[in-house]
């Protein structure tokens, strides 16, 4: 059977309990270890205009995710609100090769989009947990949504100054 990239999970498995322990813990770390961005209002993940900032800032995410998580292992995606039932995510499963521009891009309502779930705010908030990091896009409907990366590995392999799509966006200042 062939492998697959996006699993979904009960509410209760206990798969996850080990991502949400770590997920707690780097929430309570050090101030350092976190970056964030605001999103602004007017931002929608699925601009065609910024298509290809999205699918760069895509890619970037999952070649790191590659580069910091052994094949033998996966990341955790949950849902900060418990809306929806956790994931696990196979980063080394090849999901996005051959697939066309938007299914790689975003949401067509004909067309499933190649990421389950979005490293973007969409509407729900996800959280993408590995070993010691976390990539956090927390949608606010009261409030700006907002990126939130934390955990020093995560931070200095990913080189955000260099991705595109991050530049629209505001970095908080936490100090």
């Amino acid at each position: 059977m062939k492998a697959r990239a996006w699993n979904p999970l009960d509410f209760d498995d206990p798969v996850i309990a080990p991502a949400l322990t770590v997920l707690e813990a780097l929430q309570r770390e050090n101030v350092g270890d976190v970056v964030r961005y605001r999103i602004p209002a007017d931002f929608g993940p699925y601009d065609e205009a910024l298509a290809d900032e999205i699918i760069e800032l895509q890619q970037r995410v999952l070649d790191t995710f590659r580069k910091l998580v052994p094949p033998e292992a996966h990341l955790a995606v949950v849902d900060p609100e418990d809306h929806h039932p956790p994931l696990l995510f196979h980063h080394h499963v090849r999901f996005e090769e051959g697939l066309s521009r938007e299914r790689l891009w975003g949401y067509k309502h004909y067309v499933m989009p190649a990421w389950w779930v979005g490293l973007l705010p969409d509407g729900d908030s996800w959280c993408f947990v590995g070993p010691g990091f976390s990539w956090e896009a927390r949608y606010s409907v009261s409030g700006p949504s907002e990126i939130i990366i934390r955990g020093s590995r995560l931070i200095s392999a990913l080189d955000l100054p260099s991705i595109r799509l991050l530049r629209r966006f505001e970095q908080i200042s936490l100090r």
